[in-house]
Order: C-alpha cells, then sequence, then structure tokens
C-alpha cells in the first residue's frame, strides 16, 4: 500500500511539473494567471474532472474553490465523504478567456496529462462533471440531463473505469438554488456511494 502510494505521489508530482509551464494553447496562456492542476487525495476512491479553471480557481489555484466548490462539497457531505477524501481536476488546467468554454483543440492538448493522472489515481470510480468533461471521457454526445447518473464503463490507456456523469453544480446557482434540482444531484451522487459500496465489497 505504502509503495503504491509513494509511486503515485511521484507520478502526479512529475505530471504537476510537467504541466506547470505547459504552453501548448496560447489564448489559455496569456488568460491564466497560473496553471491549476488538480488537487485532494492522491489515493482517492472518487476521481472528479471538471470542465476547466474561472477565476477563483486561476487566483487560487484549487478546482472548485467558489460557490460551485460549496454545492460539490454539498453534495459530497451528503453521502458522507468530503474533500479530503477525493482528487479533483479539470479537463483542461487553464482559465479560458472571458470564461468561455474550452475549445476542443485545448481539450485535445490536455487530453494525455488527464489520462495520465486518472492512470495514476487509479480511482474506484471517475465522476465526470458537466458536459465537456463527460464528452471528453466518454466520447459521448448526448447531453448531460440525459445521462446523468447512469454508470458508463470506459477504458482508459487499457484499464477499465466505471464513469458517472453529473450535472454541474453551477447549473444549480443559475437555477436559483432549485430544490428539484438539487435533490436530482444528491440522487446521482447516492449512485455513486452505492456503486464504490458495491466495488469495495467485491475486493473483500
Amino acid at each position: 500500500m505504502l509503495d503504491h502510494q509513494h509511486t503515485t505521489n511521484q507520478k502526479i508530482h512529475f505530471l504537476k511539473q510537467k504541466y506547470t509551464s505547459c504552453q501548448s494553447c496560447k489564448e489559455l496562456c496569456e488568460s491564466r494567471s497560473q496553471v491549476v492542476f488538480g488537487s485532494g487525495n492522491l489515493n482517492a476512491e472518487i476521481l472528479f474532472i471538471g470542465e476547466a479553471p474561472g477565476a477563483n480557481e486561476d487566483k487560487n489555484g484549487i478546482p472548485f474553490c467558489g460557490a460551485s466548490g460549496q454545492i460539490l462539497q454539498d453534495l459530497l457531505q451528503s453521502i458522507n465523504y468530503d474533500r479530503n477524501q477525493i482528487f479533483i481536476t479539470n479537463t483542461v488546467l487553464c482559465k479560458p478567456p472571458k470564461n468561455r468554454n474550452p475549445k476542443a483543440n485545448e481539450i485535445k492538448a490536455c487530453n494525455e496529462r488527464l489520462n495520465q493522472t486518472i492512470q495514476a489515481i487509479n480511482p474506484k470510480i471517475i465522476v465526470t462533471i458537466g458536459n465537456f468533461a463527460t464528452k471528453a471521457i466518454t466520447k459521448t454526445k448526448v447531453g448531460i440531463t440525459k445521462i446523468r447518473g447512469k454508470p458508463i464503463e470506459t477504458t482508459i490507456n487499457n484499464s477499465s473505469y466505471t464513469i458517472v456523469p453529473v450535472v454541474h453544480p453551477a447549473n444549480l446557482l443559475y437555477n436559483g438554488r432549485n430544490p428539484v434540482i438539487f435533490q436530482q444531484m444528491k440522487d446521482d451522487f447516492n449512485i455513486i456511494k452505492k456503486i464504490i459500496n458495491k466495488k469495495t465489497k467485491h475486493q473483500k
């Protein structure tokens, strides 16, 4: 276990160092103040993948540290988890200008790093937050509202992973914290918890 932890630490440290000064995407390099690599538990059972850093994330260097991050924390608490138990990164590591969506070539440029991060963490489950992360990982073209909470089996670097797409927490903010939407999000997190419990049971 300690050997695995040491190896994971080394891999993530190497990736973080490698991409801290990445110059692949001109617009993103000009827009960012820093590369927001990701943060959390390197032995996490759950790896969360968001879209791209916003202004708060770019300033603090931590994914999901603003209002969306608080909603994510509330959702984690609903299944008795917290931020210290997960690892979270984004589809692209740099803040897009004017909070625009990441472009296809930017997602592609960051894809190898994302796959290597997944391989290093080797989680029991990957949670893709919103359309961009879900499409990047599963290659599906179906909108998030149709596949939210539905497990998808995907192969990444010759390893099989269970993916659970969820609606982005920002969606709750855009909809005035609608309790119906929040309950749907909690239902999806309950599915995540059930899958984790099932995988843990099978490993014993």
